[in-house]
């Protein structure tokens, strides 16, 4: 790597954690109202407060899976702050039991046979048994 594409990826990463920042400090600001009870309580009788309250939500959670950075750092940030998300928006507006989320990230991208197809488990199956086959003899 010459000290060109360092430069490049490390702006790239400073970039990202800039990015991180700002949206750390919105999400800070979405904690603070979320555990504050007088805000929840009217967000409890207030249909409005709380559909704006989970609109926020849910634009600081797709801004911050749109953030795309090549270090560890940032991705680990990334992801506990979905969930931190997530969980804010499960309590703030549940879903049904049969029904989910329709921008659920961890499964608009899957095949359609879902998380595993069953030709990629019955060939993991047979992995198994060949390697305890040979194990035994």
């Amino acid at each position: 790597m010459n000290y060109r594409a360092h430069l490049a990826h490390r702006s790239q990463v400073l970039r990202c954690l800039r990015d991180l920042a700002v949206a750390k400090a919105k999400l800070k600001e979405l904690r603070s109202l979320f555990y504050n009870l007088n805000y929840r309580r009217r967000c409890g009788y207030d249909h409005e407060e709380r559909q704006r309250f989970a609109e926020k939500i849910i634009v600081l959670l797709l801004t911050v899976d749109a953030l795309e950075g090549p270090d560890f750092m940032v991705r680990t940030a990334k992801k506990s702050m979905l969930e931190e998300l997530e969980g804010m928006l499960e309590i703030v507006d549940p879903q049904p039991p049969g029904k989910e989320r329709s921008f659920n990230r961890r499964k608009f991208d899957l095949p359609q046979g879902g998380a595993i197809p069953n030709e990629k488990t019955s060939a993991a199956n047979n992995a198994v048994k060949v390697i305890n086959t040979g194990k035994g003899k």
